[in-house]
């Protein structure tokens, strides 16, 4: 079974315009594997632990607005100089992913949900799955 550092490493390869991606607990906001970045500036580990607050927080709201958390695919941040995308996968982990300003938005979206089924069964595979 591929490792999610693998799996992460195949993913960035396809993704234009790339500048870091990691797969991340959701409670703990630790890095299950693969953090990764090319930016010198950009601290991924951080952004993963930050992110998993936004995501919690995000659910909350949307299980007050009655419209339930379960509902969530991905969030997106739009900075100055670049993308970020968070996907929940599964109940537990989320997969996030930095690319430029210059990326395409609906690519990035679409490769990252081609490599959820590889990713989550490698979560399965390291018993971090629920």
């Amino acid at each position: 079974m591929p490792k999610i550092e693998d799996i992460l490493a195949r993913f960035m390869e396809e993704v234009p315009q790339f500048i870091a991606t990691d797969c991340v607990n959701i409670e703990t906001g630790m890095s299950v594997g693969g953090s990764t970045s090319i930016d010198p500036k950009f601290d991924a580990s951080m952004a993963s632990a930050c992110y998993s607050e936004v995501i919690k927080s995000n659910a909350r709201a949307l299980d007050l607005l009655g419209i339930g958390s379960h509902t969530v695919e991905d969030i997106l941040v739009t900075a100055r100089d670049a993308y970020i995308l968070v996907r929940v996968i599964g109940k537990e982990h989320y997969v996030s992913l930095v690319i430029t300003r210059r990326g395409t938005l609906g690519l990035a979206r679409a490769i990252l949900k081609k490599y959820e089924p590889a990713l989550l069964a490698a979560l399965e595979g390291i018993g971090s799955y629920a």
